[in-house]
């Protein structure tokens, strides 16, 4: 049972000025205090923690280094980072604590100093995160490292499932008595069911574990300060407590909720290029799916109509000033006039300036901190650039230069805009709980206006790689742009370009373009898809997981259709290059050199979903898009 208490400031303390007074108790509660803290979207979840994890420092005598905050996702870190350092008033205590995703937790608190490393090899991150459960559970040399944490501040924690919900429990239970947890929830927002369906888990859900936990209290947060808007602010409350009722049947419930979400709205968004979008930057244009959101972008990007990308499994990166200023530097160190030469050529006055030289020195100088010397030791920094999970402060937010952002409703979880397009499929296919909390999450991303459309869904299968695809009588529609699409090989290895002088070229041109939606072509040959402006030099070659993908999915049409056996298509057109990102190489003897000792290059992000023909080997010539 929960115990529902409402405990106010202990009176030894003053409650914190300019919160209201749930929002204070929570802040000034005793540093080893166990908290369950639920609130809807817009209750201050998130400046709670930062303001919390402050009063722990100045008030509560708790080091920065004690401190465990673990975030969602990534993209929120840096945020958080940055509220916690205005709260202390101090940007180098707010660097010690320790603020990261529950993965990158995970390889922190093993027992080696190789954990803040992050996974090796092959293993994937699930087969990661079990090996640390079990030594979690089993450990004897993890007691002193759960013995110096002082305060652990666990955000979302209701879309923690799986493994991870089991990995929290096992640390919870490690634990001593003197360290105090506060846990952010919102089972109104719990979207990521689906990726504890696993055959077989049948694992109990965190919160049902902490809810039976005697050490914790439970706080409610009730006030909604994201929006002052009437008609949202009844959608924060009313429509989150029928998200909440389990009562009756669910899927007359979802379209209940579904119907007040419409009838709430400021008004209906219409189809994708009716809709006044123009190039304002805090809109937010939210689907169901990866393929709606695809589908959109394809004719945004044919109409001409600038806009940003924000997808699971689709780069945003390293910001690409990175690999303009740097990526020609195969020194072991850097001073910070070879950086500011670099700046000078290569980004100042481009569209890559997204930060000023001082500021993006001061980035580089955290991560690789200058000896004695005042130079950066290069190798360092490559190494901490060129990991799984890179620094989320040199990331890019989302892919794209300007305009409104496209996502999914999943994606764009903990983010918020003015103006959000809600675009819901006109039919629905998966759990009508789950469902309503989706169309939930999505219409509180606003603060001021809301926009709620519909769209035909857009099915598609899925390849093990994760690519989407649709089959028709000779051809496939077909996602490209994702993470693995171009790797360090499509960029200077020795079998794609002729020389060193070739890369350098190409990373001219990407220089060179830098801030423009450009028109791109994938056409095949023995070393991949060599991507490049219609009649213009190669800038980039796909890699191999996109030519393993495509003979996939000819040889799934050969299978389904008359008139195969099918090939992968020879060309496909109509991609489009959104941005740039900075890639970090490593030590890979089939590049150019000076490549082939590491070293950053530009990258294209590209778009695509559409069709491409697939040829049909029985019949002659091919045939092209």
């Amino acid at each position: 049972m929960w115990r529902n208490i409402f405990r106010p400031a202990p009176p030894e303390q003053s409650p914190p000025p300019g919160w209201e007074a749930r929002q204070a108790a929570i802040i000034a509660a005793p540093a080893d205090a166990r908290l369950l803290v639920d609130g809807g979207p817009g209750t201050g979840k998130t400046a709670i923690a930062c303001a919390r994890v402050a009063r722990l420092i100045s008030q509560e005598g708790v080091a920065p280094t004690a401190i465990w905050l673990v975030s969602f996702t990534r993209t929120a870190i840096s945020e958080i980072r940055g509220r916690i350092a205005e709260a202390v008033g101090d940007a180098a205590l707010a660097q010690e604590v320790r603020i990261s995703t529950l993965d990158s937790l995970a390889w922190a608190i093993q027992p080696t100093a190789e954990a803040d490393e992050g996974p090796e090899g092959d293993q994937g991150y699930d087969d990661n995160i079990a090996r640390i459960l079990d030594l979690v559970k089993t450990s004897a040399a993890l007691t002193d490292r759960f013995a110096a944490i002082g305060h652990v501040i666990v955000d979302e924690a209701h879309d923690i499932v799986g493994l991870r919900a089991e990995l929290v429990a096992a640390m919870v239970d490690r634990l001593g008595p003197a360290t105090g947890l506060t846990v952010f929830l919102d089972e109104a927002q719990a979207i990521y069911g689906f990726a504890d369906r696993a055959p077989g888990w049948g694992r109990e859900p965190l919160l049902d574990r902490l809810r039976r936990r005697p050490d914790f209290q439970l706080l409610r947060l009730e006030t909604v300060f994201r929006s002052r808007e009437p008609n949202l602010t009844r959608i924060f409350r009313e429509t989150r407590r029928r998200v909440l009722d389990d009562s009756g049947d669910a899927a007359r419930r979802l379209k209940a909720i579904r119907r007040q979400i419409a009838r709430l709205a400021d008004g209906r968004a219409g189809d994708i290029l009716s809709q006044d979008l123009g190039c304002r930057d805090d809109t937010l244009v939210l689907f169901r799916r990866r393929a709606e959101v695809l589908a959109a972008s394809a004719r945004l990007h044919g109409a001409g109509i600038a806009h940003r990308l924000r997808l699971s499994g689709h780069p945003a990166g390293l910001a690409p000033w990175l690999a303009a200023a740097l990526g020609g530097d195969d020194g072991s160190a850097l001073s910070e006039g070879r950086f500011a030469a670099g700046w000078d050529e290569h980004v100042a006055g481009t569209a890559l300036a997204t930060e000023s030289p001082k500021v993006a020195w001061a980035a580089l100088a955290r991560l690789a901190p200058p000896g004695g010397n005042g130079f950066l030791d290069m190798a360092l920094l490559r190494r901490r650039l060129a990991g799984e999970r890179p620094p989320i402060e040199l990331c890019l937010a989302e892919a794209g230069a300007s305009g409104p952002i496209l996502g999914t409703i999943h994606a764009s979880k903990g983010r918020e805009a003015d103006v959000v397009h809600l675009m819901l499929p006109k039919s629905e296919r998966g759990d009508p709980g789950e469902e309503a909390r989706i169309a939930f999450v999505g219409a509180t991303r606003a603060r001021r206006r809301l926009l709620v459309g519909t769209v035909e869904p857009q099915p598609a299968e899925r390849l093990e790689s994760g690519r989407l695809y649709r089959l028709d009588r000779d051809g496939a529609e077909i996602e490209l742009g994702r993470v693995e699409d171009i790797d360090s090989l499509g960029l200077a290895g020795r079998g794609v370009f002729a020389d060193a002088a070739a890369v350098a070229a190409a990373q001219a041109r990407l220089r060179a373009l830098a801030g423009r939606l450009v028109a791109l072509e994938a056409v095949r040959s023995a070393t991949g898809y060599h991507l490049a402006e219609p009649g213009g030099p190669v800038v980039a070659v796909l890699g191999r997981p996109v030519t393993e993908d495509l003979a996939a999915i000819a040889t799934r049409l050969s299978r389904s259709r008359n008139g195969g056996p099918f090939a992968a298509p020879a060309r496909i057109g109509g991609l489009w290059m959104i941005g740039l990102r900075s890639v970090a190489l490593g030590a890979d003897d089939r590049l150019h050199r000076p490549y082939a000792g590491g070293g950053l290059l530009l990258c294209p992000i590209i778009a695509f979903w559409g069709r491409a023909a697939l040829p049909s080997l029985a019949s002659r010539p091919e045939r092209a898009t």
